[in-house]
């Protein structure tokens, strides 16, 4: 009970002013709101689908042949840096290629041995135009299998094969009619710039409410807190849970506008976008507590901004894409947590299931843990 009255009064003295509440809370909300206004506006274009046919039969090219149908897409040949899944899947994530499809090895054989074989493809977020695309894939497999349940119908094995050609070419020369349409595709700069914005109001309020422990303690108001008849671990524990409630609910109100309100496309479900910036902001509370108990002046905070928040934002790919720093940096950025968070949500967007993001978001965690642990011992050695 008294860590959350702690925690109540943290919330109260961060954004219970208007000046507080404008600052840290609705700022937030327009500035995300304008970048997304501004250059989020996505330029109508064809979408570059790399595939990578590895069948010797002719049902793996009718799968091609059904993709370069549609006027939607241009299909780009894979190259052979890109003849294995991983290296489609890199070539997606890096953005050399809009979607993906790899079809695989024996593609016709196991068709034609009543097998049904998967066709992968690799997108970077979920949208309605590569959306359609996994749909055309599976039709596709599905006309194509239930070809060769006819052919086999007719019992001679042998030219089982030829059959399935027979029909489906009676089934192509019955026309298909497709209407000339456009995609859309947003800009990656536009969805960089739009998470990295997001993490660095995160630490941006984390800052600040570790601003007030500081000034209790310059004020020996810790000391006196300490003396109380209150265990030292719910004090740390109410200005623990008073850093995560006012972050959670900047969090929670910038993810309901950006996507409810103005409708921006994260590709990525609420739950897990929720879940990746909850451990960053863990982590971003862990930094600000661990600098604010090396300092001991409140007034030298607002260096943490320029000295601590805004150079490991860019250096973690907040305002640009990490990818195209020199690799020095790249292998500095593995020391802050932006990059890992912008790396869990690129792998939640490429698909990636909530096992998979386990590295990036134990990563987060222990950036928290250790942190914290550290800014605790720090900050209550005011007590002495």
């Amino acid at each position: 009970m008294s860590s959350l009255l702690l925690a109540q009064l943290i919330v109260r003295r961060t954004i219970g002013t208007r000046r507080g509440f404008l600052l840290f809370i609705l700022l937030p909300i327009v500035v995300i709101s304008a970048i997304i206004g501004i250059f989020g506006k996505a330029v109508e274009q064809q979408a570059h689908i790399a595939v990578w046919n590895g069948d010797t039969g002719s049902l793996g090219q009718s799968v091609v042949r059904s993709i370069q149908s549609v006027d939607l897409y241009q299909v780009v040949p894979a190259g052979q840096d890109e003849s294995s899944q991983q290296a489609l899947k890199d070539a997606v994530s890096e953005g050399r290629r809009d979607a993906a499809v790899y079809i695989p090895a024996n593609f016709s054989d196991k068709l034609l041995a009543g097998e049904r074989p998967v066709i992968e493809m690799y997108r970077k977020n979920e949208q309605l135009w590569n959306a359609s695309l996994q749909l055309t894939l599976q039709e596709e497999t599905d006309r194509l299998a239930r070809t060769v349940q006819m052919a086999a119908a007719g019992g001679d094995k042998i030219a089982k094969g030829q059959l399935v050609q027979q029909l489906l070419d009676q089934q192509n020369n019955g026309g298909i009619n497709v209407t000339r349409t456009s995609v859309t595709l947003p800009s990656d700069n536009t969805y960089v710039l739009v998470i990295g914005m997001m993490l660095m109001f995160l630490m941006f309020l984390s800052n600040q409410s570790i601003y007030g422990v500081m000034e209790d303690r310059q004020n020996r108001t810790m000391a006196r807190m300490f003396a109380a008849p209150v265990r030292s671990w719910e004090i740390a524990l109410g200005n623990f849970l008073g850093c995560v409630m006012l972050g959670t609910l900047q969090l929670v109100l910038i993810l309901l506008a950006t996507r409810y309100v103005i409708g921006f496309d994260f590709g990525v479900p609420f739950g897990t976008l929720l879940l990746i910036m909850e451990s960053f902001l863990l982590a971003a509370v862990g930094i600000s507590s661990a600098v604010a108990g090396l300092l001991r002046d409140s007034s030298q905070l607002g260096n943490i901004n320029n000295l601590v928040v805004v150079p490991t934002c860019m250096l973690g790919g907040c305002f640009w894409p990490a990818s195209m720093m020199p690799e020095f940096m790249q292998k500095l950025s593995n020391f802050t947590p932006q990059k890992w968070a912008i790396y869990a949500i690129e792998q939640s967007s490429t698909g990636a299931a909530l096992q998979g993001l386990a590295l990036p978001v134990g990563i987060l965690l222990l950036f928290a843990a250790v942190l914290l642990a550290f800014g605790s011992y720090t900050l209550q050695t005011a007590k002495n």
